[in-house]
């Protein structure tokens, strides 16, 4: 299947992507830049690392690898906080380079190499893309994926469930549930109802926090 996407400014000037003839987007309208920090870095990545002092290797995985972002925003956050990170993300429908190409985020952020070395490295391989960071993207749906380690960290981004509602089905929550350490953490910026009561019949600690601009209330949920 191939998909056809336009590129969108958002409110802080980073780009997004949308889905042709589609109002879905990857990112919010008011910023990708500053929501894919907020959601992924500030609370979820740091969170984790302030309350985990010790830990000095993180493993990361990621739904939705989609346009790098959070993978670029979290290299450039564990060679901040002097973190080595496993980074592992999924993604049924990578982006051709005509389309990651033309992204703006390597030029907001001042990090080009970074950015282009994260789009360009081949799928399947786990490749070491700086001494902080080690990324394996994998061309598969989540339902697929056959979980073989644990992980610290879930960041879920999977398009709203309106949108792709078979990828927020009880039955993934449970085994994403298990896939993390104990103590570890699911973020995603969807805090429906459902979406909640979904994560704690999975097992999940569950808390609303501040979302980023233009949200309320993101999600926060730990496995005890």
């Amino acid at each position: 299947m191939i998909r056809k996407y336009e590129i969108i400014e958002t409110e802080d000037g980073s780009h997004t992507l949308r889905l042709a003839d589609t109002a879905v987007t990857f990112h919010s309208n008011r910023g990708a830049i500053q929501e894919s920090a907020h959601i992924f870095i500030q609370s979820a990545f740091e969170y984790f690392i302030q309350n985990n002092p010790s830990i000095k290797e993180l493993r990361i995985f990621e739904v939705g690898f989609g346009t790098g972002l959070n993978a670029l925003l979290t290299s450039i956050a564990a060679r901040r906080n002097g973190r080595q990170v496993v980074y592992r993300s999924i993604d049924l429908y990578p982006l051709a380079g005509d389309i990651f190409s033309r992204l703006n985020y390597a030029e907001i952020l001042n990090e080009r190499e970074l950015y282009k070395t994260i789009m360009q490295t081949p799928w399947e391989q786990l490749i070491y893309i700086d001494p902080f960071f080690k990324l394996q993207k994998i061309n598969i749906d989540l339902a697929q994926y056959e979980f073989t380690t644990k992980y610290d960290l879930i960041y879920f981004d999977a398009f709203a469930p309106e949108d792709q509602q078979e990828i927020w089905d009880p039955s993934i929550f449970v085994r994403l549930f298990n896939a993390l350490e104990s103590g570890g953490v699911l973020v995603t910026y969807c805090s429906k109802t459902i979406i909640r009561k979904t994560l704690e019949s999975a097992g999940f600690m569950v808390e609303k926090i501040p979302g980023p601009r233009g949200k309320r209330e993101i999600v926060r949920a730990r496995k005890p």
